[in-house]
């Protein structure tokens, strides 16, 4: 299942390194390799897809969805908090206390535009391999939507920033100027749009692994919400392109919902893809865990270790060991109803001390609960390292397309239409909960975000939700502020960072500052303006 990445860590880690100047580090301190170039490298099939695969990995680096990225950066919102005392979160991108010296923002920027150098060396040597033409029409397709995505991230997260075209070869012509932010946007948005027709819509329908058909309509939805929402505020015809690209993945029945719904989460952590409903259409894949694999074969996933359920396991052949660090706050604990499958989920309502003994949390102790969709315990190997996992990551989910689909006609319509109802009541129905009707355009908008909120907590996804609703610093300053001075909130050091987290919030916030280091070597580059 997991062959890109096996392919990867057997021939491509050296291999890119050798072939590719991205392997160095963002723009500058070039390191160059005596190995290959891409000149003799790039002549058959086999050393496209090895290429190719240096352009997924970035994918599973600890820097982008095995940690930083994935939680990091993008994980503590109004729902999920730190769960540290404030002293842990000083100077750090999970307590609002960061500075453009930060090393976790300066890690993620460096690995993103390395992952986007690699995908442009491999779209300008591809050409020359000889191959059959649709295989290389299918490989550029995923490499070149895997370069717009890896930029739209970068927009996402910091704003203005750099559009990479071509590949890295001149350090002493390296300086670029910021793209604003919506004519990236639109950018991103015509590269995607042309992957479409390039990618497979067959062979890889059932493998959440690669980029098919489904993932780039899906990702198009959430970009194009983007650019309907703030800050680019594109309006009306971005919310109905969301809802065209939405629409199209729901109509290709490829998926659906799983009625078990722990299911898509025990296969995430055990290796196992479901064919039957195929709910998760797009994975960061992580193999191998240090210690059960001899052949050396693994990623730097701590997917289950710093996010999941709090697990002190110190056995060998126990359940494996969990931080715990990201945990529920009141205001998505107070969202679900006691009936919905999804809270005990989501939350976990027990965790393990250090003799493997499952303990269960009393019905006071609300905010101690970990995030319980990734879980040691549901990994297959019985030999676990302590901080590296194979648990996957999900990008994209069918649930979330649905809810895209509905908040997107909504938007586009100024009131729910009855696709937005069936969209969203699809999501209501596996939770069981109560269907919805007769709501407002405002009501049935509230209706999406709550259900959002309850469908997607955890998936580096609510952040970026926030920011382009316009409510982000109402969410984390006002409402989570509140939040923490309810009686329920326990009062310990370990969970008084989240009142702290919620004070420092402010405007600039809403994105990441442009790395220290990136000002220093592109002189043609500013600070975006809300870091200013």
């Amino acid at each position: 299942m997991k062959t890109v990445y096996k392919l990867f860590h057997a021939t491509v880690l050296t291999l890119c390194s050798a072939i590719m100047l991205s392997s160095c580090d963002s723009f500058l301190d070039t390191k160059p390799y005596d190995f290959t170039a891409p000149e003799t490298f790039y002549s058959n099939e086999s050393e496209c897809t090895a290429a190719l695969a240096g352009v997924y990995y970035t994918l599973a680096y600890e820097k982008v969805y095995g940690n930083n990225y994935s939680c990091m950066i993008s994980n503590v919102d109004d729902l999920s908090y730190y769960q540290r005392q404030s002293g842990q979160l000083a100077s750090q991108v999970y307590g609002n206390d960061h500075n453009p010296g930060n090393q976790h923002v300066w890690g993620t920027w460096e690995t993103l535009y390395k992952g986007i150098n690699n995908a442009n060396v491999f779209l300008e040597n591809v050409d020359k391999a000889d191959m059959d033409e649709s295989v290389k029409t299918r490989m550029k397709g995923e490499a070149k939507f895997l370069r717009a995505y890896f930029h739209f991230l970068l927009v996402q997260g910091w704003y203005e920033v750099p559009i990479r075209k071509t590949s890295f070869k001149d350090v002493n012509n390296s300086s670029i100027e910021a793209t604003p932010h919506t004519d990236a946007l639109d950018w991103i948005i015509g590269e995607m749009e042309e992957c479409v027709n390039l990618v497979d819509d067959q062979t890889y329908d059932k493998s959440p692994s690669y980029i098919k058909k489904n993932t780039v309509m899906g990702i198009l939805a959430r970009v194009y919400l983007w650019r309907a929402g703030y800050p680019a505020n594109g309006g009306q015809p971005y919310y109905a392109k969301a809802a065209y690209w939405a629409n199209e993945v729901k109509k290709s029945n490829k998926h659906k919902m799983n009625p078990d719904v722990e299911a898509i989460w025990r296969n995430m952590a055990s290796d196992k893809y479901d064919t039957e409903y195929n709910e998760s259409i797009w994975e960061a894949e992580f193999i191998g865990n240090r210690t059960a694999d001899g052949i050396g074969n693994y990623t730097d996933g701590r997917i289950g270790n710093v996010i999941g359920n709090l697990q002190k396991c110190t056995k060998s052949t126990g359940n494996g060991y969990g931080y715990g660090f990201y945990a529920a706050t009141l205001i998505l604990w107070d969202l679900f109803d006691k009936n919905d499958t999804r809270r005990d989920l989501s939350i976990a309502p027990y965790w393990y001390d250090v003799n493997d003994n499952k303990k269960t949390w009393t019905n006071k102790q609300i905010v101690q609960r970990s995030c319980g969709k990734f879980r040691r315990e549901w990994e297959s190997s019985s030999m676990k390292d302590k901080s590296y996992t194979p648990e996957n990551y999900p990008i994209l989910r069918y649930g979330d397309v649905l809810l895209m689909l509905a908040e997107a006609e909504n938007e586009a319509h100024q009131g729910p239409t009855d696709l937005a109802y069936e969209c969203i009541n699809e999501i209501r129905q596996r939770a069981g909960i109560s269907k919805l009707e007769g709501l407002s355009y405002t009501d049935f908008q509230q209706a999406v975000r709550d259900e959002r909120a309850r469908e997607l907590c955890f998936e580096s996804l609510r952040k970026y939700d926030l920011v382009r609703w316009g409510i982000y610093v109402e969410a984390v300053h006002d409402k989570l502020g509140a939040a923490t001075q309810d009686k329920r909130w326990a009062t310990g050091n370990q969970f008084i960072g989240a009142r702290d987290y919620a004070a420092r919030t402010q405007e600039k916030h809403q994105f990441l500052p442009i790395p220290t280091k990136e000002l220093d070597v592109n002189g043609k580059l500013e600070q975006n303006k809300y870091w200013q």
